[in-house]
């Protein structure tokens, strides 16, 4: 188990590094969309649709990586009032309750979106006309990653109420 824990983590924190890196891309869409529009009012066919699909897959697959810095926005006013094991606990209980039916309905959901786009290869409504069954195929992958993420911490939030560490 330990060693599936560190597999996960080290796999999220490689897609995690790597997929932050399409900010780069995104910046440079985003400014020669804006100097196309505002110099040479001459704006893109593509720009926008493009900057949306970047954005959506830097942010869907920057989840698990985040899961794992544990960086995602709570509200724990109460809870870091709490000792340690009962946060744990309360870890380990939300994740039962919550993080699981979740998470498992959102990538049950996102496969069916993901493989009836493939199904009729689907594009984009607009002039570009971009295929966007790849980017739909992000959704899937992302919540899958999220998931084992998910699965990762809970074992080891395990391994602590034992009084073990990973």
């Amino acid at each position: 188990m330990k060693k599936f824990v560190r597999m996960i983590d080290r796999l999220n924190d490689v897609t995690g590094r790597f997929f932050a890196l399409l900010i780069l891309p995104l910046i440079f869409v985003v400014m020669y969309e804006v100097i196309a529009r505002k110099i040479f009012h001459a704006p893109t066919s593509w720009g926008f649709e493009l900057t949306i699909y970047i954005y959506g897959t830097h942010f869907m697959l920057g989840m698990a990586y985040t899961l794992l810095l544990d960086r995602h926005v709570r509200i724990d006013v109460i809870v870091m009032q709490l000792s340690e094991r009962i946060q744990l606990w309360l870890r380990v209980i939300t994740f039962v309750i919550i993080f699981v039916p979740f998470v498992g309905a959102l990538t049950y959901a996102s496969i069916i979106f993901a493989a009836e786009s493939w199904a009729i290869l689907e594009r984009s409504s607009t002039a570009w006309k971009p295929p966007i069954y790849p980017f739909k195929t992000v959704m899937p992958v992302a919540m899958i990653l999220l998931l084992f993420q998910g699965i990762a911490n809970f074992i080891r939030d395990i391994y602590k109420l034992k009084g073990e560490d990973i």
